[in-house]
């Protein structure tokens, strides 16, 4: 075949990147390092990287960050990523073409990020391999069908258990990985900050936890009283996100009742004896376009103060202990009181508001009292992605078979919680319909296992893996 001039398109390499299993090819960076993609990202449909959150392994060195993907490397700079701090969480640049060996890839905070090669891994170039795919709509509709739909509920749902309980087991291996490097507190709270900032501000949250480490806040908290203790906490962590009124180049703040909270939490940053020796996070690297008012990083920060005071006197292993022991270890109840800790009803000054400029909100919006700074459905989804499979590794750490097995009885008997893009997909795709599986998908064990089914098979196309487990 003739050499393609074009490159090949973006959406195309999307595709590629997402859909092609890379764990069982030695990927190397253009300069010669060794990749491993252990977790690909989520797709980023706003502005900003192309995918968000992946995990990555470079000449050894585990990376957690966002992935860019350009047809041409060049494009980087072209597209004036290297000028851009929304680009500062990138930790791979995936690239195709004529990519020379010297190239590199520099973010705007100085950082190089190393640079891969997609074409010198694939069977031929990317710009080739689009004009040989057949376009999406000439492949027949059996050809995509999924292999489970022919299957009995009790095999698709032994099938799910199965896939559940190796996400669960992954999940606890990450927090075992982290675990090498930091106190559990500290393991914690990171994992906890990342779900509070939901999709679009998981990198900032993240990198929040880092720059102001839990065991610094309790060294200026423990002692205080509780309402003293909240409103320290919040200004510390507000002011190492860089999300306080002063920090910002915006509108002065008007409004009596937002300038009476300001001037006090302002203050104590102000006295704050770490402030200086703090990396501040800058303002722009908050996403709060596109975002519910409700979801504002500066309410979830708020509603992250919380917790952590929550945990401070007894360490986050300890209450979690006790409140499966509140709920007699039995595994409906035990999943329920653990919610407790992480649900946080709105008070005082976020009863009423989102944030500190509110002039480009509804009159609506501005005058609505919120119930929740982090609401049930949140808590439910941090019991099942952080409490559940980090204690589990705390298990394994202490051998402490008791816990381990009552944590996986807490896992089984969970009750679904809200569904996501792709577990609806899954449900479409395995029972033909985003409703379907009522009798197969009754907790979220099964809802996991959707999700392990589409990230760990269905994107690399071995379905025989599925069909081998319903004979099993």
């Amino acid at each position: 075949m003739d050499k393609v001039e074009e490159p090949a398109r973006e959406g195309f390499l999307y595709q590629l990147w997402l859909e092609r299993g890379f764990s069982s090819q030695s990927l190397r960076t253009v300069d010669g390092r060794a990749v491993e993609v252990r977790e690909k990202g989520a797709r980023n449909y706003d502005a900003g990287p192309d995918f968000l959150d992946a995990l990555i392994v470079i000449g050894g060195e585990m990376l957690r960050g966002d992935i860019e993907i350009h047809p041409v490397a060049g494009d980087w700079f072209l597209h004036g990523h290297h000028r851009d701090p929304r680009y500062n969480s990138v930790v791979l640049h995936v690239v195709t073409m004529d990519c020379p060996a010297n190239f590199r890839t520099l973010r705007q905070d100085g950082t190089l990020v190393p640079t891969l090669n997609l074409d010198a891994f694939l069977e031929m170039p990317a710009d080739q391999l689009q004009e040989t795919s057949l376009p999406v709509e000439e492949v027949s509709e059996e050809a995509n069908r999924c292999q489970l739909v022919k299957k009995s509920a009790d095999v698709i749902q032994r099938i799910l258990e199965w896939a559940g309980d190796v996400r669960l087991a992954a999940k606890a291996q990450r927090f075992a990985e982290r675990r090498q490097t930091d106190s559990w507190e500290q393991v914690f709270v990171e994992a906890i900050f990342e779900a509070l900032g939901y999709s679009k501000n998981q990198v900032p949250f993240r990198n929040l936890a880092k720059n102001l480490p839990v065991a610094t806040l309790s060294k200026y908290l423990w002692n205080d009283p509780p309402d003293l203790a909240q409103k320290k906490c919040e200004a510390y962590l507000l002011g190492a996100a860089g999300l306080l009124p002063s920090q910002s180049a915006g509108k002065a703040v008007i409004d009596p009742e937002v300038l009476d909270y300001v001037i006090e939490i302002e203050q104590y940053w102000l006295d704050f004896p770490e402030r200086r020796k703090l990396e501040i996070l800058k303002p722009e690297a908050w996403q709060f376009f596109r975002l519910r008012p409700q979801n504002f990083p500066t309410r979830r920060i708020a509603g992250a103060a919380v917790i952590l005071l929550r945990f401070m006197e007894e360490g986050f292993v300890a209450a979690l202990r006790k409140a499966i022991a509140n709920g007699e270890c039995q595994p409906e109840s035990a999943g329920r009181e653990m919610e407790k800790l992480f649900g946080v009803k709105a008070g005082g000054f976020w009863c009423k508001h989102f944030c500190f400029d509110e002039s480009n909100l509804e009159r609506g919006q501005r005058a609505k009292a919120e119930l929740h700074l982090v609401g049930p459905d949140r808590a439910k989804d941090i019991v099942v992605n952080v409490a559940i499979p980090a204690l589990l590794a705390y298990a394994d750490e202490t051998d402490d078979g008791r816990l381990r097995n009552l944590l996986k009885e807490i896992y089984a008997h969970y009750p679904m919680i809200s569904e996501n893009e792709i577990s609806r997909a899954m449900r479409k795709q395995v029972f033909g319909t985003e409703e379907g599986g009522v009798q197969c998908v009754t907790g979220v064990r099964h809802q996991q296992g959707l999700i392990q089914l589409k990230k760990a098979i269905c994107q690399s196309g071995p379905c025989a893996q599925c069909l081998q487990l319903s004979l099993a």
